[in-house]
């Protein structure tokens, strides 16, 4: 992985732990579909706006079809439960038990994805992360309770479809432009929330007058989080191998925590400095390749 890299996945991880917290205000405002619709109806708007700028093709070729119905309802999956899960969780439990997704992603690749097999160093490096992980709500794991149980339960499914996710793009960016595929994801899956809202979401809407508070936290999860966020993320996907990227995944629940206990409060413990450093050699040893070991050949 190059250092531009190595750079940017960091900061599209840390990016995407601050919208948690940012997502868990949005929703005290709009129920969960309405406002995941509106989330991506924009989103698709300014994706496709910059295609047409950039002039970068928004089509794709028949052949194509099916491998974005796929991506699509992962994605539809994974937006709706995360929104959904976020109104029975916490903001920073969400962004820890999202991002088991690269555990998904590693061993999803090692039989789908060339030049990206299970190697010890991953297996040990990401062991490593998911102890990290659990310092980091080792307290809070005694909190649970129905409603919060059910939230997780929904973070985790839509871990497993991110991953699934994760896989299905490697294949499709090699023909469709990564602009592109985000914004066929955000068109077709916006109108699905918005169905589904209509026949789900619960009253009154909105259940706040809207603010200036609604609008800012709104635009970073729109703008920062989604638009800069998801494009560079499928841009990285396509340069480099797809388990090394979504290894870098263990800071975004680090991030979740901290941004979380910043701007909602939560409850943060000494635990987040043990995490860190675990988490941090986790992610070394998950990426570290000998000097024997030829570098993949990645498209």
């Amino acid at each position: 992985m190059s250092a531009f890299s190595l750079v940017g996945v960091v900061f599209i991880c840390i990016v995407w732990g601050a919208g948690f917290p940012f997502m868990k205000i949005g929703l005290g405002y709009l129920p969960p579909f309405l406002y995941v619709g509106i989330r991506f109806s924009i989103t698709a708007l300014c994706v496709f706006l910059y295609m047409r700028l950039m002039r970068i093709e928004w089509r794709f070729g028949r052949k194509m079809f099916w491998w974005i119905v796929a991506l699509t309802a992962f994605f539809y999956v994974q937006q709706g439960l995360i929104f959904l899960g976020l109104t029975y969780t916490k903001a920073g439990r969400m962004g820890v038990i999202l991002n088991t997704q690269p555990i998904i992603t590693a061993v999803a690749a090692h039989w789908f994805v060339e030049h990206d097999k299970l190697t010890w160093a991953k297996v040990a490096g990401l062991l490593l992360a998911i102890i990290g992980v659990f310092f980091v709500f080792r307290q809070s794991f005694t909190e649970f309770n129905r409603t919060m149980l059910f939230g997780d339960f929904l973070a985790l499914i839509a871990a497993v479809s991110w991953g699934s996710q994760t896989i299905v793009t490697k294949h499709v960016v090699k023909h469709v432009a990564p602009s592109a595929i985000i914004f066929w994801q955000a068109a077709i899956s916006c109108v699905l929330f918005f169905l589904t809202s209509a026949c789900l979401d619960p009253g009154p809407i909105p259940k706040q007058a809207i603010d200036l508070t609604f609008v800012g936290v709104t635009a970073y999860v729109i703008l920062v989080s989604t638009v800069f966020g998801f494009v560079g993320w499928v841009y990285l996907l396509r340069h480099n191998n797809p388990s090394a990227v979504t290894s870098f995944c263990f800071i975004t629940p680090i991030a979740s925590v901290v941004f979380a206990w910043l701007i909602l409060g939560e409850p943060i413990t000494s635990d987040i400095i043990v995490a860190t450093g675990l988490v941090g050699l986790g992610i070394f040893i998950a990426n570290f390749r000998s000097r024997q070991e030829p570098a993949p050949n990645v498209v």
